[in-house]
């Protein structure tokens, strides 16, 4: 055994405390191995903590299988006098407490104690209580010890991290030049890389993180060989808006940008995508290079906008002016299918298989000719609405007495337009001729746009 704790009292990240009572040198290191995961599924994740009142080394569902536990305020067994136990809240933080014993140990106490006379009882709590006492109190000094140890670790990974990064920020564009010219070796040294992008490197907090044994394994090369990957990808990030105002200040200078024009400019492929040098948007363009593939590209792209939108403004015009020819009256509007599915007529239209919400339910477009004509004060109802609404003054024809506000029905459909023109969808189902008349036009503005 002593190969055992010559190793453990040697390497740095082992506690230096000796084996608690009961456990070997080799048990004892077997349980601090935190990197090999739960000791009895495997599992390396990060629930993985050593329970020193059970002595084992587990994640939180292998310890449950493994425990026996009481709630609080439900009577404790005489037996459990003597056990180890924790207190534990299993439904968060603010969930009752438990009681929790080690269930192969809680049995074997409840077949001890119904073994011992009555009358001895008394004292073999006593005896049991009195050991226990000793084997919590180093129990609870370990968690303390391996909280303060952990702390104590984590800090020096931080320093060496940061040790790390200090030489990083050392390298200069100087050093990074093979062959450079006398004249280059005049100039201020200009160091390569920046302190706060270096913090945003996944790498550095990662590397953190990393389990004791590991950590130990970890080199500057092989390190910031990591760290450079990350940190080109960060700037490369970063770059894209000084890429983008760059276009921006560019387009300042253009005589088109004061346009019209300039309301597409944002829905233009290449300003949304532009071709960076090298695929790395950190290489500024060119003058020329950002006038011939860039600037001229975008004003192609808004006049090609703002030609579809002209196209299909006209196409939305022309569906509302069949729409407002067809619908003229209540009659029109019913076969249109505006009445809703509730109408008797609506499954003969050509509008009968809308699934839409507003197919289904009808518009608000109908009024109360009763009410016009007795107050001001009259509403606007779905043709249900209207048809339920006339109950009341037990009119015979309800249909005479129900009209259509041509004026709000046509104010729904230049809504559903303008809701086309922004998203590409349609509120209402319209009849497959009609919609046929949209369906050729696109918008690059709207989602999965081709």
């Amino acid at each position: 055994m002593d190969v055992w704790r010559i190793s453990r009292t040697n390497t740095i990240f082992f506690p230096q405390l000796s084996p608690p009572e009961g456990l070997n040198e080799r048990d004892y290191c077997k349980i601090v191995m935190l990197e090999k995961g739960c000791q009895f599924c495997a599992e390396k994740s990060n629930d993985v903590r050593i329970y020193w009142i059970f002595r084992v080394r587990s994640c939180w569902d292998c310890l449950m299988e493994r425990v026996e536990y009481i709630p609080q305020g439900q009577s404790i067994p005489d037996f459990t006098a003597g056990l180890l136990f924790e207190t534990f809240r299993m439904h968060g933080m603010f969930g009752p407490e438990y009681k929790v014993f080690w269930k192969s140990d809680y049995k074997l106490s409840e077949i001890e104690f119904s073994k011992v006379k009555e009358s001895e009882r008394e004292k073999w709590i006593e005896e049991k209580n009195f050991k226990c006492k000793s084997l919590m109190e180093d129990a609870f000094k370990r968690r303390k010890i391996d909280q303060e140890s952990k702390e104590i670790h984590n800090q020096a990974k931080l320093n060496k991290v940061k040790s790390f990064c200090h030489l990083m920020m050392l390298e200069t564009s100087h050093d990074s030049q093979l062959n450079s010219s006398p004249s280059s070796e005049l100039k201020s040294r200009k160091p390569i890389y920046s302190p706060y992008i270096l913090s945003l490197c996944p790498t550095f907090n990662e590397t953190i993180t990393l389990p004791n044994h590991l950590f130990a394994q970890v080199t500057f090369k092989s390190w910031r060989d990591k760290m450079l990957q990350d940190y080109k990808q960060i700037e490369m990030k970063y770059s894209i808006p000084i890429r983008s105002n760059q276009i921006y200040q560019k387009l300042l200078r253009t005589k088109w940008f004061f346009s019209p024009l300039q309301h597409w400019i944002v829905h233009c492929k290449t300003y949304i995508s532009p071709p960076y040098i090298n695929n790395d948007p950190r290489i500024a363009w060119p003058e020329e290079f950002l006038d011939r593939n860039i600037i001229r590209k975008i004003f192609n792209e808004a006049i090609e906008c703002d030609k579809k939108a002209d196209d299909a403004k006209f196409a939305l015009r022309h569906v509302e002016s069949i729409i407002f020819q067809k619908v003229t009256n209540l009659k029109s509007a019913i076969a249109f299918g505006l009445g809703g599915s509730d109408d008797e007529n609506f499954n003969k239209c050509v509008n009968c298989n809308n699934s839409n919400n507003n197919n289904n339910t009808g518009l608000e477009i109908f009024r109360c000719k009763i009410c016009i004509e007795n107050t001001s004060n009259y509403l606007l109802y779905s043709y249900r609405g209207v048809k339920k609404h006339l109950q009341k003054h037990s009119s015979l024809i309800v249909e005479d007495n129900i009209e259509l506000d041509y004026k709000i029905m046509c104010n729904y459909f230049k809504d559903y337009s303008n809701c086309w023109f922004k998203t590409g969808n349609y509120p209402y189902k319209l009849p497959d001729e009609i919609m046929q008349i949209l369906k050729s036009h696109r918008m690059p503005w709207w989602k999965n746009s081709n």
